[in-house]
């Protein structure tokens, strides 16, 4: 495998921890981050004692991610799912409950000036 190669796919990961938003985001960026640079070190350090040391530290955010992904599996799966995948399962309990089901996407809305209601200036309070 050339290097060109690792650095696509981890490019290719990387684009999918960031487009996929869920509860496991935050520790799936550490372990992406902290962990190939601590077993690197550990790897590079001599006979001493941080070799070991920062083997725990590349080791530790794995075995937290699989701890957490164990528990929001079964306490809350929900919460594994993307954010975009929960917001249309909302919009479909509303609509069978024959609510009005459309959820704005804000991510794709444009912004707009709001004017403020007649009496109201701009920085002041009511």
């Amino acid at each position: 495998m050339r290097i060109s190669d690792f650095v696509r796919a981890a490019t290719s990961r990387v684009e999918t921890v960031r487009v996929v938003s869920t509860a496991m985001n935050p520790i799936l960026w550490l372990v992406g981050i902290v962990s190939p640079l601590a077993l690197a070190l550990s790897v590079l350090a001599g006979d001493t004692w941080l070799r070991p040391a920062m083997f725990a530290v590349g080791v530790t955010p794995a075995i937290s991610a699989l701890a957490a992904y164990f528990l929001f599996l079964f306490r809350d799966p929900d919460r594994l799912e993307s954010e975009e995948f929960r917001l249309r399962q909302r919009e479909l309990i509303i609509y069978e409950k024959g609510g009005n089901a459309e959820i704005v996407d804000t991510a794709k809305e444009k912004p707009q000036v709001e004017h403020l209601p007649r009496g109201f200036v701009e920085g002041e309070g009511p």
